[in-house]
């Protein structure tokens, strides 16, 4: 008892095989080439995300930076200030004392002083009006940046802009 397989049949199950074979390879391609193309997808997503999260902070760097740029002249600009009107005080007070010294009597130095102590409190409160008015106007120079980088970002992602 031998089997034979009709050259129709054996033709067939060659085809058949060869077939199964290459819808096989052509999934399995297909498979690969989407793999390929979700993960290529991915690390574009993943770069742009990134370059996003680096622009987004180097502007904030930037923003801070410039912000104390400004706050470092201004506390120069402070120093200097502060020096020239110590300096004139020191003037003031050797001018003041020479002339308190030199009352002939009890009265005319109690009137010189009472002139020094109003002078002075003039000037007590003149310059700290000044140093107000020069301090809430520097404030919003050194926020400015700031204020602006948050304006930007409020804008780009629905914030609430007033501040």
């Amino acid at each position: 008892m031998t089997k034979t397989t009709s050259p129709k049949n054996s033709a067939d199950i060659k085809a058949t095989v060869e077939n199964t074979i290459k819808t096989a390879q052509e999934n399995v391609q297909k498979t690969v080439q989407s793999a390929q193309e979700n993960v290529q997808k991915a690390v574009k997503e993943a770069t742009t995300n990134m370059d996003n999260v680096t622009e987004f902070s180097k502007a904030n760097f930037d923003a801070i930076v410039a912000s104390s740029n400004v706050a470092a002249k201004i506390a120069q600009t402070f120093s200097a200030d502060f020096i020239e009107t110590s300096k004139k005080a020191v003037e003031k007070n050797m001018t003041d004392a020479k002339a308190l010294f030199s009352a002939k009597t009890p009265a005319e130095f109690f009137e010189l002083q009472a002139n020094i102590f109003k002078n002075r409190y003039d000037e007590l409160v003149s310059e700290s009006t000044r140093i107000n008015e020069i301090t809430s106007n520097k404030a919003s120079e050194v926020i400015q940046p700031l204020k602006a980088r948050y304006e930007e970002v409020a804008t780009k992602y629905n914030f609430p802009t007033a501040l």
